[in-house]
């Protein structure tokens, strides 16, 4: 008896979580639970394949970097692969939540938006036709939009290497509250930016380094107001106008890595993000607004909720 209960014990500490890892493990099930509810309940045609196949290859990381915290002892490497796999399950259980709530039930206020630019003088038009004389610089800005994901892998993997438990739970918690939070806001008051408004066609756009290769507004607009006819990772695209999810990202991974090495040019690259959000994201510009303050408010919710709990691995200062 006493031989199977320490077997028990043994199986029980080889996969015990801390509370922070708990949290993130709950947000990520809990959003996969969530969205299979809503499918069901709104009759949403999902292919859930493809999306539970990449969902459960994530928790496997999660285990696996348990596995080899535990028995291989190796922390740094554990963090890394948690908070990938931790990141991946979350965002992937989103993608199909997100578009469940396809189409959506309000008004879209992308005219509202867009008198708040003009009351300071912003005017996108202008600034793309701007833009439009130096295509290198289009093209460049146009990488830096699209670094925001491998940034984030990018900050988990740094944190880890410095063995900043503390710090990677609470860059995926904000991560995930503030997804949260932007997508209901979103989608209260939805909108897409400026891409509905394009100066020049597709085609010239494409040819002078913006990402625009097809009418993208109408895409997304008909997406918010009609949903797609099956939810596949083939339709899956950014939808969320105001406010910049963008603008989150590239606030966490600044702030997360600020006493890193790569502090300095992660800084810089997310400096250009300003411009490349406004350029190739469409964006209004109170969308980068919203986003810093819906960045500080996840902050602020992460601190309070992400305590130390004796887990953290000790790293460089």
């Amino acid at each position: 008896m006493e031989i199977v209960s320490s077997e028990r014990r043994a199986w029980r500490d080889l996969f015990d979580l801390t509370s922070a890892e708990k949290v993130l493990l709950g947000f990520a099930i809990g959003a996969e639970v969530a969205a299979f509810l809503l499918a069901e309940a709104l009759d949403r045609i999902v292919d859930w394949a493809p999306f539970l196949s990449g969902y459960l290859a994530a928790l496997g990381f999660v285990l696996i970097g348990v596995y080899i915290r535990r028995v291989k002892a190796k922390p740094r490497i554990a963090m890394a692969l948690q908070g990938i796999g931790f990141f991946m399950a979350f965002t992937s259980a989103c993608a199909v939540l997100i578009y469940t709530l396809l189409p959506l039930p309000f008004p879209m206020v992308d005219p509202y938006l867009t008198q708040t630019g003009h009351w300071v003088g912003y005017d996108w038009r202008e600034f793309v036709s701007t833009m439009i004389a130096y295509p290198a610089v289009s093209r460049a800005l146009g990488y830096v939009y699209h670094s925001a994901i491998p940034q984030m892998l990018l900050t988990i993997c740094l944190l880890s290497i410095y063995g900043r438990s503390l710090e990677l739970y609470r860059f995926l918690f904000v991560g995930m509250v503030t997804l949260v939070i932007a997508v209901a806001i979103w989608w209260r008051w939805p909108s897409v930016g400026y891409v509905g408004v394009l100066p020049y066609p597709p085609e010239v756009m494409a040819e002078n380094g913006f990402r625009f290769k097809v009418n993208y507004g109408e895409l997304l607009t008909r997406l918010l107001q009609e949903g797609p006819g099956r939810i596949t990772p083939a339709v899956i695209t950014g939808v969320v106008g105001f406010p910049s999810y963008h603008t989150v990202m590239a606030l966490m991974v600044t702030w997360y890595c600020r006493r890193t090495i790569l502090f300095v040019p992660i800084l810089l690259v997310n400096l250009a993000m300003i411009p490349a959000t406004l350029l190739h994201g469409g964006h209004h510009l109170i969308d980068l607004v919203g986003g810093l303050v819906v960045f500080s408010i996840g902050v602020q919710i992460a601190n309070r909720l992400i305590k130390p709990d004796g887990h953290a691995v000790g790293g460089p200062a």
